[in-house]
């Protein structure tokens, strides 16, 4: 897993985004503590190594515990504004009958998103699924409920954002399938698919 980290840490480096020293395990437990989840291995491997700073970079050490969690329930907070602003509305069959209430919408989601493995921000709305999702899990590009891969895992997704210049250049294929997630985004985001 260090490997994974080293070539990580290298093309952001690469790439002039500034790093600063890896996490520490206090600090990692920390961030389960606060938060609730831990970091899958490649996204583990890359903050052990080093941890990117600066504007749209989660700063797991230092970075505002209320601007974190607004970070972390974007995921769930895309979904409710589809639901509510879309036309039709974004309701999947599965989960019942589109309540008429903001609050019970915004409810009935994240009820239903807690059953889906948890999306960790990796970069500005780039998400890659928390542990115990294995290595090589892909990374999510996450806009509300317009969701697409970004990269098959973390190395192929860094390279498309920092290396290519002009957004996803390549997307190989895929060795990890992320329940929920992977059905959602093959299905081009159809509500029916949930």
């Amino acid at each position: 897993m260090a490997l994974i980290g080293r070539e990580a840490a290298a093309l952001l480096n690469d790439a002039g985004i500034e790093l600063g020293p890896g996490l520490t395990e206090a600090e990692f437990d920390s961030v389960h503590e606060r938060f609730g989840f831990h970091f899958n291995p490649d996204h583990r491997s890359l903050l052990a190594t080093a941890l990117p700073l600066g504007d749209r970079w989660p700063d797991w050490r230092n970075g505002d515990d209320l601007e974190l969690e607004t970070w972390l329930d974007s995921v769930a907070e895309g979904f409710i504004w589809d639901a509510l602003h879309q036309s039709p509305p974004f309701w999947p069959p599965s989960w019942g009958t589109l309540p008429s209430s903001t609050e019970d919408i915004a409810t009935t989601v994240r009820r239903e998103l807690r059953g889906w493995p948890r999306l960790i921000p990796i970069y500005a709305h780039r998400f890659t699924p928390a542990a115990p999702s294995p290595s090589e899990s892909p990374v999510f590009s996450v806009w509300q409920t317009d969701i697409i891969y970004y990269g098959a895992n973390l190395l192929e997704y860094l390279t498309n954002e920092l290396l290519s210049g002009q957004g996803r250049k390549t997307l190989s294929p895929r060795t990890i399938s992320v329940p929920y997630w992977s059905r959602f985004v093959e299905s081009a985001n159809s509500a029916e698919s949930i």
